[in-house]
């Protein structure tokens, strides 16, 4: 295929009745039949003096991406009747309406009521597996002090009521502590990369109907992008074995700061470099045959 100069929709290489469209980098999936109001996107007019490529145009940006003028709707192009909507585009009804914050290429931001949605159901999730894979080294960390506390009960109830907190931290069993934190940190680790990297989206997301993606591109995200996504919630996971009021507080400000970031990114997008958005990943098939 050839490559333009600009990310756009341009003639199919492969079918003339189709567009195909060209993210900057790589030619897409995402292909439209030609149609009434379907066509090639017009090139810029080159100044005198100008080579062709040689800096930005009135409509694109200094990577080459579409900037919406004033009064014109960025979004996708209208499938033709019959045609499903590509991978990433909003179902026909739901294009992406004036005022609707969305990419360069036309793809919905998520809201963040479906951000909420994801997190809480990731959070049931991960909880629930957490605690599977490491409930037994919590129950050895406070064993000897649940022995103690039930004889006490049956025995001698006094024995509670007077025992100071340095006698309790005294029946913990901190190697047991910090094994089970590891355990923790491991299972966010794999479930958040893991997820993110195979299908774009943790199944929070998926549920939601939401996937995440670099900024500057549309596709799949690379073990390095999702881990830099996974460090602050990794940092406050960690912190939340010390004291929990970190991570409440830690949390809570990276959950409320889309409703305050024009691009509805969260503090761990900013530091990625990711945004979410409305609809599924592409397979990562598709995607690399694409390339």
């Amino acid at each position: 295929m050839s490559t333009p100069e600009r990310a756009g929709w341009y003639d199919d290489p492969e079918d003339e009745s189709r567009l195909r469209y060209f993210d900057g980098i790589i030619w897409t999936d995402n292909t439209v039949s030609r149609g009434p109001g379907v066509r090639q996107q017009a090139q810029p007019e080159v100044a005198h003096g100008q080579q062709p490529g040689s800096g930005p145009s009135p409509t694109t940006d200094v990577y080459g991406r579409p900037v919406p003028q004033q009064g014109q709707q960025q979004g996708w192009p209208s499938p033709a009747p019959g045609q499903a909507p590509a991978p990433g585009q909003p179902p026909r009804g739901q294009e992406q309406a004036p005022g609707v914050v969305g990419t360069a290429d036309g793809a919905v931001l998520a809201d963040f009521g479906q951000r909420v949605g994801a997190f809480l159901i990731d959070t049931v999730i991960l909880g629930a597996i957490a605690l599977i894979a490491s409930g037994w080294a919590w129950w050895r960390f406070m064993a000897d002090y649940w022995d103690f506390a039930m004889n006490a009960v049956t025995e001698d109830p006094s024995k509670i009521e007077g025992i100071s907190v340095t006698e309790v931290a005294g029946y913990l069993d901190y190697q047991y502590f910090f094994i089970a934190i590891g355990i923790v940190v491991l299972v966010q680790t794999v479930y958040g990369i893991g997820f993110l990297v195979a299908f774009g989206a943790t199944p929070g997301k998926l549920a939601m109907g939401i996937s995440v993606r670099r900024t500057d591109r549309p596709g799949p995200i690379g073990v390095g992008t999702a881990f830099m996504r996974m460090l602050l919630p990794l940092i406050l996971r960690v912190l939340w074995g010390f004291t929990c009021l970190v991570e409440v507080v830690g949390r809570t400000l990276d959950l409320l700061w889309p409703l305050r970031n024009p691009r509805q990114q969260a503090l761990h997008d900013k530091i990625a470099g990711t945004e979410v958005v409305v609809g599924r990943r592409a397979p990562r098939e598709r995607e690399d045959s694409a390339a």
